[in-house]
């Protein structure tokens, strides 16, 4: 698996992003393999990122959604922690369909913000953000991934370990290791929310 330093310029902003995964759903089907043929690579913080953010969009809304998004994340992290060169993901997965208009129009909204966001971010305690870093994120996106299944029965609920995740991932994307640690802390902060809410 290859690490951060690996990704490509485009990879590293919200943005370019964003982007790949509108082209890429219109050049090929709005499915949940869209979202990893977007990254366009095999680092951390884009694959990550992008279903993470679907998670908390409004397509993550569509019922059945948040989990097919949380195993989606489980099965990419996993691989990410043991280093695995490529990727794998069963057919019914990789195939499940995702509405392109709710894609489009989610993409269209974000953009703005996402090119604002951009501004802000990179460079910032990049020891945060290499190494082996990204593995141990990842084995954490996999515990917040596993939080979502109980949350989905709380309105709202998804959104704290989806935004924890969002934060982790976006650190590694833009090697902001500030990102990181806010992340960290919200992710903190899901576990023990979602650990009252439920024992």
């Amino acid at each position: 698996m290859s690490n951060e330093n690996d990704s490509s310029q485009t990879d590293r902003s919200i943005t370019g992003v964003l982007d790949a995964w509108e082209n890429e759903v219109e050049d090929g089907k709005s499915n949940v393999g869209s979202i990893l043929r977007a990254t366009g690579s095999r680092a951390a913080g884009p694959l990550l990122f992008l279903p993470a953010l679907v998670m908390v969009s409004p397509v993550g809304a569509i019922p059945g959604v948040p989990i097919v998004l949380s195993t989606l994340i489980v099965l990419v992290a996993g691989q990410i922690v043991i280093g695995r060169e490529s990727l794998w993901l069963p057919d019914f997965l990789r195939k499940r369909e995702i509405p392109e208009d709710k894609v489009t129009s989610v993409i269209d909204t974000l953009r703005p913000y996402a090119k604002k966001t951009d501004k802000f971010l990179g460079r910032r305690l990049t020891w945060l953000t290499g190494g082996a870093v990204p593995r141990v994120i990842a084995a954490i996106c996999i515990l917040l991934s596993i939080l979502v299944y109980p949350a989905t029965l709380v309105p709202l609920a998804v959104a704290l370990p989806g935004a924890a995740i969002i934060l982790l991932s976006l650190g590694l994307l833009t090697r902001d290791g500030v990102v990181v640690l806010l992340g960290l802390l919200l992710s903190a902060a899901a576990a023990a929310a979602l650990l009252y809410w439920f024992l």
